[in-house]
């Protein structure tokens, strides 16, 4: 197991050993990259930038996420006796280590079904001085576009994303969001492209997290990312804070967020895929159990997703604006391997269900792929995993025609029999999707 240790002044961390990381969280001491890993240099800038006040345990919240992110990218998980399934204890300050020491092992019960590794947590009191907010004109003016927002709305980049964006923005909706972006490098200029198609007003944050490894080690991060919905949805809380004290409105709670419901379930497609390649980002589970834990910590937010009961491919014909949504899809990113060479691969499994729902959706343009035609991904040995496992899957449901117990293998299900139903109904369609999109690229 690695302990890793964290703070924002570089002082009071141990020394680097195999078994203990220590890990600078924050920009309020100058940093020593021989010393310490580095995580959110400039978040509490970003924070302070709002012009609002922004509660101690949205703080907290974000600390907490940063400390995750930062342990999810640094261990690799090659060094795991199963090549997988990771064992990290984090020591994290916070301003009320009591609620939080409570609540840790629900906390790592829930990152435990969210990444697939084994998570412990120890909390202990911050010497850190809160952020106060900044009184610069620029920030006054930040403050303005807060004011008459009512929601956070996550904003990826990500095709459901735009939809998202799109459905709210380009329409009569009662929402008025606050979008929530993660600046990895290279979305922030397609975020900002597909912002530039949004007609109404909103407010935004863009953040980055940015783990940076300690000099000796010389090694990059792990690119599983597994626990990045869980920072995300952090940032989201954060926002909360900060719009309900900008428009002195405690009922504010909504958070959307836009995925369909096929992605949101994943089934593995086959047993071996099961934890691996099945990422549980937005899973039902995860959410209602993120949100219930969130609630016994004092915090009061709503996750929705609109989108739970779609395919990628319906919410592209159903998007309100469809121009918009048009414009959107060679923006967009929906890639696994997105961020290793800059370009969609067109073969791993978000690539063929976006390409898939475009295909439903008899969209015309969409962004470049480095593998296009499907027909020589077939016949490569490296490439075609992804692409034969889903037809495995296509051939084994219609044989069992068990779509339950298939979508139980990534976690537990609704109680609710007519939630589940419609569960199992959009999954079939979704796999429906992909299986006339093969059909029309595979010869």
């Amino acid at each position: 197991m690695t302990n890793f240790y964290f703070n924002n002044n570089p002082t009071q961390l141990p020394n680097y050993s195999p078994k203990c990381h220590p890990v600078q969280i924050y920009n309020t001491h100058p940093h020593d990259n021989n010393k310490c890993s580095l995580a959110s240099r400039a978040l509490l800038e970003k924070v302070r930038d709002l012009g609002v006040y922004i509660d101690e345990n949205s703080i907290d919240l974000i600390t907490i996420a940063t400390a995750v992110t930062a342990a999810d990218s640094f261990e690799q998980r090659k060094t795991a006796a199963d090549a997988w399934s990771r064992a990290m204890h984090l020591h994290i300050p916070v301003t009320d280590e009591c609620i939080w020491n409570l609540l840790s092992g629900r906390l790592s019960s829930i990152l435990n079904f969210l990444t697939g590794d084994q998570w412990q947590f120890t909390f202990y009191k911050t010497s850190m001085t809160m952020p106060k907010p900044k009184t610069s004109n620029k920030a006054k003016a930040k403050l303005e576009t807060l004011k008459g927002l009512n929601s956070i709305c996550l904003f990826s980049g990500g095709l459901d994303s735009a939809v998202g964006a799109i459905d709210i923005l380009n329409t009569a909706s009662d929402y008025k969001p606050l979008l929530i972006s993660h600046s990895y490098r290279g979305d922030g200029v397609k975020q900002k492209n597909i912002k530039a198609l949004l007609k109404s007003n909103f407010g935004e944050i863009s953040y980055s997290i940015s783990p940076s490894l300690i000099k000796k080690l010389k090694g990059k991060n792990d690119i599983s990312m597994r626990g990045r919905s869980f920072n995300f949805l952090a940032m989201a809380v954060l926002g909360i804070s900060a719009l309900r004290n900008a428009n002195d409105d405690p009922n504010i709670s909504t958070i959307i967020v836009p995925e369909n419901g096929y992605i949101s379930i994943n089934p593995p497609l086959t047993r071996r895929r099961i934890g691996s390649h099945s990422t549980r980002t937005t899973h039902p589970y995860f959410l209602n159990e993120f949100e219930r834990f969130l609630t016994d910590a004092g915090f009061h937010v709503k996750f929705v997703n609109p989108y739970q009961f779609k395919t990628k491919g319906e919410m592209l014909v159903e998007c309100e604006d469809p121009s918009a949504i048009a414009k959107a899809v060679p923006l967009s990113v929906s890639c696994s391997h997105w961020h290793r060479r800059n370009i969609q691969c067109g073969h791993c499994v978000p690539c063929i269900i976006r390409r898939a729902s475009i295909h439903h959706a008899k969209l015309t343009e969409d962004a470049p792929y480095g593998s296009q035609n499907l027909n020589f991904v077939f016949k490569d040995r490296e490439q075609k995993d992804d692409l034969q496992a889903l037809q495995t899957a296509i051939i084994r449901l219609k044989q069992s025609n068990d779509y339950l117990f298939w979508m139980r293998q990534s976690g537990s299900l609704p109680s609710d029999i007519n939630t589940r139903k419609k569960l199992e109904l959009t999954i079939k369609r979704g796999l429906a999707e992909v299986e006339s999109f093969l059909k029309s690229e595979i010869v």
